[in-house]
């Protein structure tokens, strides 16, 4: 009888074992959710969120329009074109960063260096649609199209 409970002990436990092990499982992963890749702009986002190098044309409601810029990988915003001048502008304090359902966008100097401009939205689809606040306590949208 001793020997039939050394037996059943072990038997039983690895029982349970393969029982919890059938109930614990990994949540499937999300597609198009690779975190694990940095951009290299310091945001964390995934190098497949492929805003990195784009360039986009539209206006700042109030401000000016056309506005052209470029997201680079480094993290920092090239102003293309400002208004009807083909003007071009890298400042380094011009950054974005997130991916393109959360991108946050600042913008500096602008109106002669008055104000600076962060605006937060998404860039999906070809189109960009941002609103924040500037420095000046003014609300502000900036929406583009991809070029």
């Amino acid at each position: 009888m001793k020997t039939t409970k050394l037996i059943a002990v072990p038997a039983l436990a690895a029982a349970s074992l393969l029982a919890l092990t059938g109930c614990i499982q990994m949540p499937p992963a999300a597609p198009g959710n690779d975190t694990g890749t940095d951009s290299g702009n310091g945001s964390g986002s995934s190098a497949a969120d492929g805003l990195e190098g784009t360039s986009w044309t539209g206006g700042i409601d109030g401000v000016v329009a056309p506005f052209g810029f470029t997201l680079n990988a480094d993290g920092t915003v090239d102003i293309t074109q400002w208004g009807d001048t083909d003007q071009q502008y890298d400042s380094p304090q011009d950054v974005w960063e997130g991916d393109s359902s959360d991108l946050t966008v600042t913008i500096t100097g602008l109106e002669e260096g008055a104000f600076d401009l962060t605006v937060t939205g998404s860039a999906t689809d070809g189109q960009m649609d941002l609103s924040g606040e500037g420095t000046n306590g003014e609300s502000y949208t900036l929406t583009a199209t991809q070029d």
